[in-house]
């Protein structure tokens, strides 16, 4: 089993895969030593450096758990094989958290999993208001730090929480009120797509609202809500002359992390308040959020000689930071005053998990967050990756399955009512033995640049308006030896350790999307049954459907999908192509790279006529590309666009740097980003020639934090990079030249997030 003493993450799962592939790990439940009953014990040894009481939060993706606030308790494992995901999270009182995955198989319990009664059911057609959701993102600039490392004072951009929205129409009226979040953002709802709105806004409670003064104007209508996700709004530091004092700050602990936890999978969010206070204790203003960064700004009318302090709490914490006197005439509106401090707390530390049998055995393995070493180690937290488009909820869903008719209803937890399985769905487009004439095209890999996953591709077409995709997925291999791949590619095939089967259909839903087919996402657990979440990347379970949208784009989604009302299914995704340039293959005869060169072409071809009615090429010019418009069978690997071999004549290189870091990491996903199309315009990611500029979602060090070494977004994309640019310097070197790094940049003073 890998240890956290290795340098480097190959892969997902990676101490998971040796585990339970090996046998290590005394004896896993891939060994007759580790079968028989389905009672799980699960126990956590955590410390806290400051030597406060822990508490314990326990959730499973299957079976049943007893949620006790113990470091011990007992996890039902479900019935039928699979691999299966407990949570723990452990925190101390005063805002500090850790948490932990561990995974356990149930494939040699011989527990026959459930029989399920055949779903039949269509979807009704749909008669709510089509439209995409949207984000505003609320910062302030021109905020400058003291650097706690040395030098000069740094911008950061802050994020403001609780900053009051509504959206009116040309009448106007309000057609939806809300607060953003500690993020700094406000997720909207769908709204119609004909919608002329206007954005008002306070940076406050108490605060009129007006039309926000914006990055760009607000005050203007806006077409649609997907116009607006695209627009970060930045509110400029009041003109009241009655609000003159300025405070800002970073709270952080003395370990560098925050006080601020969102995860909601397991249901825990916590963060930080502050609040401005005179020195008897009176408040001078309403307490305000301390943003996901550690951040906040207030704006308050105090008397210009006041002796003030601002009180900040953090569950358990609650302290006073005297604010530094005012100098001359006094506070006034036109002077920042930064006040940051160290909350006296460090996060608590997990040093052991395990999972026994009754018999003693040990059960599974852990699943590594964070190795030494790895480049995604800069950006930590569950919802760094796989969540920079929108992160969902339990509700939204379910909602989304309901919008669709993949289930009956959903009860006010967002519990699924009547949900199909994987088997109703396979009969509903006509896989296997449902076959009506349609033929199947079928490939086996290891997706080895995207997720480390073993997938096993299975596609068909039952209708001109029907294409129909199932994977299936298991932990990928640990290293990158022909051998361990054949050993990850045989056990999948043996159907062991399952993760979950993701289906895509594009298919019609009568009255969306003008009743023409679109593409809608599903993903089922080892047992066939429908999830609302999925833990693709090792960070934790991300509910559906922005998980999906992480990769498959959706124009018409942003920040999440609803959490209420009759919101439509179409998200504007779409399939994404086979680039088998980016797997790996078994050495077994029909499992080869060259012998499926004919089946991954056939799902292209499929993938191709998914994107037949879009208004975006990119999808179907890179298939085309690839096979020279289906004049040869093989995919050429060593394809570049016509842009970019336009763009190797003036910059010599960018056709490597193509092939090697936008093919190899980023344009699989990319492609389907509609109206973001990196091949046909690679000026919209390389940085000019001969200048100092640097793509800060690739790069990151500039004040917009938010943004900073956002991309790749899924971890092994992110890992596997910046991996090959550490380990080839002419790599390295058109990295620099292209992008403006070699490596993710610090964010500009408090690196720890």
């Amino acid at each position: 089993m890998r240890t956290q003493s290795r340098e480097r993450r190959i892969g997902i799962f990676s101490a998971l895969a040796a585990a339970l592939l090996l046998g290590s790990c005394g004896g896993g439940t891939g060994t007759k030593a580790g079968s028989g009953t389905e009672k799980t014990t699960l126990t956590v040894e955590a410390t806290d450096p400051d030597g406060d009481t822990l508490h314990y939060n326990w959730r499973v993706t299957a079976g049943a758990i007893d949620n006790r606030d113990a470091r011990s308790t007992v996890w039902t494992l479900p019935a039928g094989p699979g691999l299966h995901f407990a949570y723990v999270t452990v925190t101390d009182g005063k805002g500090g958290v850790a948490e932990q995955q561990y995974a356990v198989s149930s494939d040699t319990l011989d527990i026959a999993a459930p029989v399920r009664a055949p779903v039949n059911r269509t979807a009704l057609a749909f008669t709510g208001s089509e439209g995409g959701t949207g984000r505003l993102s609320f910062v302030r600039t021109g905020y400058f730090f003291a650097n706690p490392n040395g030098g000069n004072d740094v911008e950061r951009y802050i994020y403001m929480p609780s900053v009051r929205v509504e959206l009116r129409n040309a009448a106007n009226e309000v057609v939806f009120a809300g607060e953003s979040d500690a993020t700094g953002r406000l997720d909207l709802p769908q709204l119609a797509n004909d919608a002329a709105l206007k954005v008002y806004c306070a940076a406050g409670r108490g605060i009129a609202l007006a039309p926000c003064n914006a990055s760009r104007p607000l005050d203007a209508p806006v077409v649609t809500p997907t116009a607006i996700s695209a627009i970060s709004s930045t509110l400029q530091p009041p003109t009241d002359p009655a609000h003159n004092l300025r405070l800002y700050g970073h709270l952080g602990f003395a370990d560098g992390g925050v006080c601020h936890h969102r995860n909601e999978f397991t249901g825990r969010s916590l963060r930080a308040t502050a609040q401005l206070q005179l020195i008897d204790g009176s408040a001078l203003a309403p307490a305000v959020e301390v943003n996901q960064f550690g951040d906040y700004a207030i704006d308050a009318a105090v008397p210009v000689q006041a002796q003030l302090n601002l009180r900040v709490r953090c569950e358990g914490i609650d302290i006073l930071l005297p604010v530094r006197a005012a100098t001359g005439a006094g506070y006034d509106a036109d002077t920042k005053v930064e006040l940051s401090g160290v909350l006296p707390n460090k996060h608590p530390r997990i040093v052991k998990m395990v999972a026994n049998g009754p018999e003693g055995s040990v059960r599974g393995a852990v699943v590594e967050l964070a190795l030494a070493g790895a480049p995604s180690n800069s950006l930590p937290g569950t919802n760094r990756f796989l969540a920079f488009r929108g992160l969902d909820t339990r509700a939204g869903a379910c909602l989304y399955y309901k919008s669709f008719g993949a289930v009956q209803d959903c009860d006010a937890q967002g519990n699924m009512l009547n949900p199909i399985s994987l088997a109703d769905w396979r009969r509903q487009h006509k896989f296997g033995a449902h076959a009506t004439g349609n033929v199947e095209v079928a490939a086996t890999y290891v997706n080895k640049m995207d997720l480390n996953l073993v997938r096993r591709m299975v596609a068909t077409q039952s209708a001109p308006d029907n294409i129909a995709f199932v994977v299936c997925n298991h932990p990928g291999p640990e290293g990158r030896s022909q051998r361990e791949v054949d050993q990850v590619i045989d056990t999948a095939l043996a159907d062991e350790k399952l993760v979950a089967c993701v289906a895509m259909e594009w298919s019609v839903t009568p009255g969306v999307n003008g009743s023409k087919p679109f593409t809608k996402f599903l993903t089922f657990g080892p047992d066939g049954g429908l999830l609302l979440s999925v833990n693709l990347d090792g960070r934790g379970e991300k509910y559906m459907p922005g998980t999906c949208v992480a990769c498959h784009g959706g124009n018409q989604y942003r920040g999440r999908f609803p959490q209420a009302g009759n919101p439509s299914p179409n998200l504007g995704s779409g399939f994404l192509p086979f680039d088998n340039g980016n797997y790996l293959f078994s050495s077994s005869g029909a499992l080869r790279k060259d012998t499926q060169q004919m089946s991954i072409h056939g799902l292209n071809k499929l993938v191709r006529e998914t994107w037949r009615d879009s208004a975006s090429n990119a999808v179907r010019n890179l298939v085309n590309g690839w096979y020279a418009n289906d004049t040869r069978s093989e995919l050429q690997e060593s394809y570049v666009p016509p842009a970019w071999q336009a763009l190797d004549v003036t910059r010599p290189g960018a056709a490597t740097v193509y092939r090697e870091i936008v093919g190899a990491s980023c344009r699989t996903c990319h492609v389907a980003f509609q109206g973001f199309d990196w091949d046909a315009e690679p000026q919209r990611i390389v940085v000019p020639a001969g200048s100092t500029q640097k793509n800060v979602h690739v790069c990151g060090g500039s004040p917009d934090l938010a943004v900073n070494a956002s991309m790749p977004n899924a971890l092994i994309s992110r890992d596997r990079a910046f991996e090959r640019v550490a380990e080839e310097p002419a790599l390295a070197a058109l990295m620099q030249q292209f992008f403006g790094c070699t490596k993710a940049l610090p964010d500009p003073a408090y690196t720890r997030q």
